[in-house]
């Protein structure tokens, strides 16, 4: 995360989610991942903000975000500033690369323990890098400063924590995708992973771990937060991972124009995934109740 990122249009995607997690009273972490500014026209996508199109998903986050973005200049201490993401604690330290690898990593390392320190308090930790995951444990590298460590995750998780980090596909193929999606997955057995896509502008997405007895709790409130921001959020499927409940049924599939399937099957927890077969990878839930009311509309 970086400062010229603050009130971008995945801000609003982000934030919009976080904020469904703390209204029902689960507290949020958020370690920023900061990053000096780098001069770059990225984060300047607030043109959003000058239109109306979007505001209804979430009205006072989209006016907070707007106030903030008309600041001469702006900052994540804003997003903390006017309580963009209530019931909630932030680290905010700066990730540096100075001095030779084994500074760099020893640094790294007394970071992260600060963050761990500063959000021990949190249900839920969101880690916000600018680029991911890094698939290997290379706190030397001077761009590990851009990204999330697998360790950190773990070091998250069996610390009691869910967490949920943010990723973007960037130029990964399908099928690379899907497995850069289930690192994790693999190293972290006892997590109930869920993979949530933002597609406004940049592709963004945003992967939770989450401990097995929050895992109803967490699914209801994902579950919820799909439903009114499909299409703007999609669920992905992955070949790795169990990222939905089990389906239960046949499944009924309905064709629409002249090649797409739609595939609509029943899962455990009596709601419905649907899914189309011009894209396969992801889908949305929804319960009897949404598939009447789009249905009546």
């Amino acid at each position: 995360m970086k400062n010229q990122y603050v009130a971008d249009i995945g801000d609003y995607g982000k934030y919009a989610l976080l904020r469904a997690f703390a209204r029902e009273g689960v507290k949020i972490g958020v370690n920023w991942y900061l990053t000096e500014d780098d001069g770059s026209s990225d984060g300047k996508f607030t043109y959003y903000l000058d239109k109306k199109d979007l505001r209804w998903y979430e009205p006072e986050l989209f006016d907070v975000l707007k106030k903030i973005n008309r600041k001469k200049t702006k900052s994540v201490l804003d997003i903390q500033k006017y309580g963009v993401i209530p019931n909630s604690c932030f680290y905010n330290e700066i990730i540096k690369t100075n001095g030779k690898p084994a500074e760099r990593k020893k640094y790294r390392e007394e970071w992260f323990e600060k963050s761990m320190y500063t959000l021990s308090k949190a249900d839920l930790i969101f880690s916000d890098p600018d680029n991911g995951l890094l698939e290997k444990n290379d706190a030397t590298a001077i761009s590990a400063k851009k990204y999330v460590l697998p360790l950190e995750i773990e070091r998250m998780f069996n610390a009691g924590h869910n967490v949920v980090y943010y990723c973007h596909k960037g130029r990964r193929k399908l099928f690379q995708w899907h497995d850069y999606l289930s690192v994790m997955f693999e190293r972290i057995d006892g997590a109930k992973p869920v993979v949530l896509t933002f597609h406004k502008g940049t592709q963004r997405s945003y992967v939770f771990m989450i401990h097995e007895k929050d895992f109803v709790q967490y699914r209801k409130i994902i579950d919820s937060f799909h439903s009114k921001w499909y299409p703007l959020f999609t669920e992905e499927y992955t070949n790795k991972g169990d990222v939905t409940r089990k389906t239960a049924g046949e499944p009924f599939m309905l064709k629409r124009g002249k090649s797409d399937i739609v595939t609509i099957q029943e899962r455990e927890d009596d709601k419905f995934q649907i899914y189309s077969s011009d894209d396969p990878s992801t889908f949305m839930i929804m319960d009897a109740d949404m598939i009447c009311d789009r249905l009546m509309s």
